[in-house]
């Protein structure tokens, strides 16, 4: 096994946000790191808040630094665990009030929720 260079955690800048809620004003420190157009992000990541991206990258960068040298067992996991499942499969919709939510896997992808 190689040394690898680890990198510094990066640590997240604290910027206060108050907002109240059912009469309880709570102060989230970490509330720019969810982009307000998150939606639009979702369809177009170019569009995220060049301060997320960055932090988000710093992320990235620092898990790859740990994570590194286990990319190949962790495609080794993924292959056997998809070897186990049916990958084009879904569950029965649960009812949850006005909405039924379900799990859908297609094949080649990640499982989504409906």
């Amino acid at each position: 096994m190689t040394a690898r260079k680890l990198v510094p955690a990066p640590i997240a800048v604290r910027r206060p946000h108050r907002f109240s809620a059912h009469g309880v004003t709570v102060t989230d420190d970490y509330a720019w790191l969810k982009d307000e157009k998150w939606q639009d992000v979702l369809r177009d990541p170019s569009v995220l808040d060049p301060d997320i991206r960055a932090y988000l990258e710093a992320e990235n960068i620092y898990t790859e630094s740990l994570l590194g040298d286990t990319l190949a067992l962790q495609k080794q996991i993924v292959a056997e665990m998809r070897g186990r499942i049916k990958e084009d499969d879904s569950s029965v919709p649960s009812p949850d009030g006005r909405f039924a939510y379900f799990h859908k896997f297609r094949e080649g992808g990640q499982a989504s929720t409906s």
